[in-house]
């Protein structure tokens, strides 16, 4: 039997108004990025004359919008790949082995979560320098995939509960750790691997701190950094800003509310113990 939480009338009150504003401001968002800049700066909240696509065309043809959205893609994939690498690897091992200092490992990563970035980012930034990797993405790369804690955490409690029936029955066919692991294990683990993935993507796509720090060419630089140039001066750019923001936020909401049903189901695979 399957147990639901329990929901007041008042939390739920609070998370449907709370939904229900984030979703007005998208809306006038994209409503306001359809309209001219010339109506944008003389009647921002009157009623539009001009309705089109024009400063999507602008972002396209004259902002460089590609080069963002192909360093912004480039950080992202090369992230995930590290982070779903290393984080079903690690989560392997502790959840199905049993070793010293193994709760001690698992609470290294835990610790992981309490601690942003930003606290550690002059040590990381010596060390990006040493090694020659100032103004690339690899640089972003690196330091993003590094936050493996709430990945290792949830495929870790997956492993754990797998049926050890499952392991034994690969190693009497003959199958070697690496292929137990990849053959039988990591196909099992795609749910919550599948989650992480769209959760770690928000995360990514929307960071503006590390690129920020590391990325100093104007070619090399992400969607969140394109919107900073453009709020610069937002009386000037408010079209592109508008326009910008919807490129960067919209697509990727909507891609996660078609997948939310299944980053539930892979979240509870993963963070339940059976």
């Amino acid at each position: 039997m399957r147990l639901r939480p329990k929901r007041t009338p008042v939390s739920a009150a609070i998370l449907w108004i709370y939904s229900l504003l984030t979703l007005m401001l998208l809306c006038y968002m994209t409503y306001q990025s359809l309209r001219p800049k010339k109506e944008l700066l003389s009647a921002t909240f009157g009623m539009p004359k001009h309705l089109g696509f024009g400063n999507f065309r602008k972002l396209f043809a004259e902002a460089g919008f590609f080069t963002y959205l192909l360093n912004s893609a480039l950080i992202l994939f090369g992230s995930l790949a590290i982070v779903v690498l290393l984080s079903t690897m690690v989560a392997y091992g502790i959840g199905k082995f049993n070793f010293r200092f193994k709760s001690g490992l698992l609470l290294y990563f835990l610790i992981g979560l309490m601690f942003p970035v930003q606290l550690g980012i002059v040590p990381i930034f010596l060390l990006i320098r040493d090694m020659h990797l100032l103004n690339s993405q690899w640089a972003v790369i690196l330091v993003l995939a590094s936050g493996l804690s709430m990945p290792v955490f949830l495929l870790t409690t997956f492993f754990a509960k797998l049926p050890h029936d499952l392991y034994e029955s690969a190693k009497i066919d003959g199958a070697g750790e690496w292929t137990t692991f990849l053959r039988v294990m990591f196909p099992l683990a795609s749910p919550v691997t599948f989650s992480v993935c769209i959760i770690m993507s928000m995360q990514i796509w929307n960071q503006f701190f590390v690129p920020l720090i590391f990325l100093q060419s104007e070619t090399r630089k992400t969607i969140p950094l394109m919107i900073m140039k453009f709020t610069t001066n937002v009386l000037y750019n408010m079209d592109l800003a508008l326009v910008g923001s919807v490129m960067a936020t919209v697509p990727l909401l909507i891609l996660f509310f078609f997948f939310s049903g299944r980053v539930i189901e892979g979240v509870a695979a993963g963070g339940v113990k059976g």
